[in-house]
């Protein structure tokens, strides 16, 4: 009777927090992020030349691949309504589903203490609220991330890798989760002994058949956006305030000037990856003084999503200043409503790292690591594939965020009292 009036109140909440969802996008609106705006022209392209994105005739001009699945679900959106807004009401959804799924994975490795208490902190957190409001990759990836994590867990390995080749089709992050669930296989292989071969299968088959439909329209296999490289490499040049003594290495003295008549943009990816090989041959020291500041900026804040509440989202030069940590520095203790709510989330935010961090320490003192070695993998590989391939930007700690949930739940427990697994 317990279990069931439980099971009641989680449907509850998780139907109150989509309808908030659908509520904040009727009053607030679409938020024209600058890479949502990037997707709809792309998108537009694709339904001119009446092919899929990446354009086989555009593959010579375009600067960069970019995230294949987001641009050619909006160009499905335009092309079956002439609006992205069926669009937003999907991914409004998605988020409400990913709300169960967060529940649901966190049932499975835990307990169902575990996973109410990290369904309430998640839908009490005012960050995971508006996203779909906007075309950003985050929505879906998260969605196809957690649904094939959840089948994962639940003896479904092969449905489970092809939804994390989906998820990588948005945003191309999927390996750190794959590896993270094949590292949960390996401390668990009583449970799962057969699993991880069954996951790396659905993952390779997918990506077998997203890279393979694109090589039959351009000759190229891309499964994935192909920005890593260029992101690295520009990232890299710009905080080195010495460049001037590599730059005699690259053509017109700048890795990331390339020359668009003899490259495409698929062959760019590679130039830019060897330039960045070249660059690193020669600053290796400089390479590792960068990784404090990426990290200091990927985790200094989680704002980027309350830029929905703002009014004059739509015509603003930059869009993102108002919530942005040097405004609000700037502007104490003068805030608006929006900056009110952007406090209330940051000290939420700390929270939910602090009493993470405080997880790890006592489960590790205990000699239970075991138990939270799944949502420790996660954020350990994605931070570490941030520093070392990527760019630091609070944006891309998003996907980790259900994950500290996880972790942060275990402080209202009984250490002692309650079985965890």
């Amino acid at each position: 009777m317990q279990n069931c009036h439980r099971k009641i109140k989680t449907q509850e909440i998780i139907a109150i927090f989509t309808l908030l969802q659908f509520l904040i996008l009727l009053i607030f609106g679409y938020t024209p992020y600058t890479d949502s705006t990037g997707y709809i022209i792309l998108a537009k392209d694709s339904i001119l030349h009446g092919e899929p994105y990446p354009i086989a005739s555009k593959i010579q001009e375009l600067a960069f691949i970019w995230n294949i699945g987001s641009i050619n679900t909006v160009a499905l959106s335009l092309k079956l309504f002439h609006s992205i807004i069926p669009l937003l009401i999907v991914y409004s959804i998605m988020k409400g589903i990913s709300s169960w799924l967060v529940y649901a994975i966190s049932k499975t490795l835990f307990n169902q203490r575990i996973a109410w208490i990290t369904l309430i902190i998640y839908v009490l957190y005012p960050a995971n609220y508006g996203e779909g409001t906007s075309l950003l990759s985050e929505t879906p990836f998260m969605f196809f991330i957690l649904s094939g994590i959840y089948l994962s867990l639940k003896n479904q390995s092969v449905i489970g890798g092809i939804l994390l080749a989906i998820a990588n089709w948005y945003r191309p992050m999927a390996i750190v989760f794959l590896c993270s669930i094949i590292i949960y296989y390996l401390f668990n292989l009583k449970k799962y002994r057969h699993q991880t071969i069954l996951i790396i299968i659905g993952y390779v088959l997918m990506i077998t058949l997203i890279g393979g439909l694109c090589y039959l329209r351009t000759g190229h296999f891309i499964y994935q956006a192909k920005t890593g490289w260029m992101s690295l490499m520009q990232y890299s040049w710009d905080h080195d305030y010495h460049h001037e003594k590599t730059a005699h290495l690259f053509a017109n003295g700048n890795p990331n000037e390339l020359n668009t008549q003899q490259y495409n943009s698929v062959q760019k990816d590679s130039v830019w990856r060897n330039n960045f090989l070249i660059w690193l041959k020669h600053n290796p020291k400089e390479y590792l003084a960068q990784m404090p500041k990426k990290l200091v900026d990927t985790y200094i804040s989680d704002n980027v999503n309350f830029c929905v509440y703002l009014k004059d989202k739509a015509t603003a030069d930059y869009m993102y200043d108002p919530v942005s940590m040097r405004t609000l520095i700037h502007t104490f203790p003068k805030y608006s409503w929006v900056q009110i709510i952007v406090i209330i989330n940051l000290m939420f935010y700390y929270l939910i790292l602090f009493f993470a961090l405080k997880t790890v320490v006592s489960i590790i003192k205990n000699t239970q690591w075991k138990k939270i070695i799944f949502p420790i993998s996660v954020i350990v590989l994605g931070t570490l594939l941030l520093l070392f391939f990527g760019h630091g930007e609070a944006r891309f700690h998003i996907p980790f965020m259900s994950f500290f949930i996880m972790l942060c739940s275990f402080n209202f427990i009984n250490y002692g009292k309650k079985k965890v697994d």
